[in-house]
């Protein structure tokens, strides 16, 4: 029988307030998922969960909680169930976590494809059914609809370089994300899909890739290993060390059922999850990290160029999230919609114009304040790009009635002069 755990540490995790019925829950879940499933835990378990920091004893949370409601004991058997039940699902740093997270790791190395995480939740897991579904999305009325002559048209004299689409999930934003596709059907022909996403989990890296192919319901996309091996060696680092970022990752998997769908030819993808865009803002910018990012970005571009690559840059990436959910103290309301629109349509205009100047100021003064998960991405493509222009081809929000919370996205396309 395994020793009882005196100071209990809880793991990272996404935790959110939920109303039901009048009463308010936390719904915790692990954002690795490690843990099997997520937990709804009462207000006051989420108290006590939130003691478990390393530093508390048992004692300790015991005198905590007793201060907090009037005086009333915490009975052991309590505690230790509130324990026992985290430690059995993986929430709490014991070795029981680490042993586990051992065996994932592991798994995921020796696999020489990245397994379609999210079929069967976010979208269809049948073929048949996914077609489907993604058709659905086109005949949406807020969908792309039917091709015609002004839907997804390339201008005249240009040819596109990169689509901004969301990586919501498909049940709420599908309709957004057929309009980006639908540019992206009309100005596919590229030897070279670069996808970059977010990596909302895990990873401290600008760039974190992989070289692993993607398993869709659809079939397996393949990742262009020779042009990523290209690309590390003039960057002049391993651009896959943090790979197991891409394990759970949805950002990527979104965008492939919709490639798969509406591209006519082989292709192959670059799977590539963002990070932060911090040090890019430091005053510094000639810090080594700063010079590091900078460095990847113009090998990007330069290998490229030495491939003889026509590459379309596929943006994954979600806009403002806002809301008790992403950690706000105030709900949304109807007329924060409208000012998180207004807001939303700033940066889609200085995007629209490849402002790279205007672009990082905006970072700073509005979009790290929103949750804006598009900068990193859009700086990449701003970086690549030399001239053109962008056009905003749909936009949404799904607000969260639970949570009282929201996230906008929208659909861009972006074109360079042939």
């Amino acid at each position: 029988m395994p020793e009882p755990i005196e100071y209990p540490r809880l793991r990272y995790v996404d935790a959110f307030p939920i109303e039901q019925d009048g009463q308010t829950y936390f719904y915790v879940r692990d954002p690795l998922e490690i843990a099997p499933s997520p937990l709804v835990m009462s207000a006051v378990d989420f108290f006590i969960i939130a003691l478990f920091d390393g530093v508390h004893s048992r004692s300790d949370i015991k005198l905590e909680f007793s201060r907090k409601f009037g005086g009333i004991l915490l009975p052991d058997q309590q505690l230790q169930k509130i324990i026992e039940i985290l430690d059995e699902n993986y929430y709490l740093d014991t070795v029981h976590f680490r042993e586990q997270t051992d065996r994932v790791v592991a798994e995921f190395r020796n696999s020489a494809i990245r397994k379609a995480w999210h079929a069967g939740g976010s979208y269809d897991a049948d073929p048949l059914r996914l077609r489907e579904q993604l058709e659905g999305y086109y005949r949406h009325p807020e969908g792309a609809g039917v091709p015609n002559r002004k839907n997804g048209a390339v201008p005249q004299g240009m040819q596109l370089r990169a689509i901004m689409a969301p990586h919501i999930d498909l049940r709420v934003g599908g309709p957004c994300y057929t309009h980006a596709y639908r540019c992206l059907e009309n100005g596919s022909e590229a030897d070279l899909y670069i996808i970059l996403g977010v990596a909302h989990y895990g990873g401290n890296g600008f760039f974190i890739a992989t070289a692993k192919d993607f398993e869709t319901p659809l079939g397996r996309v393949e990742t262009d290993r020779e042009f990523l091996e290209a690309w590390s060696g003039n960057a002049g680092k391993d651009l896959t060390g943090e790979e197991i970022a891409h394990r759970t990752e949805h950002s990527i998997e979104f965008q492939l059922p919709f490639l798969q769908h509406v591209l006519k030819h082989p292709f192959k993808i670059l799977p590539v999850l963002c990070g932060s865009v911090q040090p890019l803002l430091q005053p510094d910018s000639s810090s080594k990290e700063a010079a590091e990012i900078t460095a990847s970005i113009a090998a990007l571009k330069s290998t490229i160029i030495e491939q003889g690559k026509r590459a379309i840059f596929i943006l994954s990436v979600d806009l403002a999230h806002v809301g008790p959910k992403f950690g706000d103290a105030q709900p949304v309301t109807e007329s924060d919609a409208q000012r998180i629109r207004d807001a939303d349509y700033k940066m889609f205009e200085i995007l629209a114009r490849l402002d790279g100047k205007s672009f990082y100021q905006l970072i700073e003064e509005d979009l790290l304040p929103r949750r804006v998960d598009a900068c990193a991405a859009a700086a990449t493509l701003l970086s690549v790009m030399e001239k053109g222009e962008g056009k905003v081809v749909a936009y949404g929000q799904n607000f969260q009635p639970d949570t009282r919370s929201m996230v906008s996205y929208g659909s861009m396309a972006f074109y360079e002069p042939v």
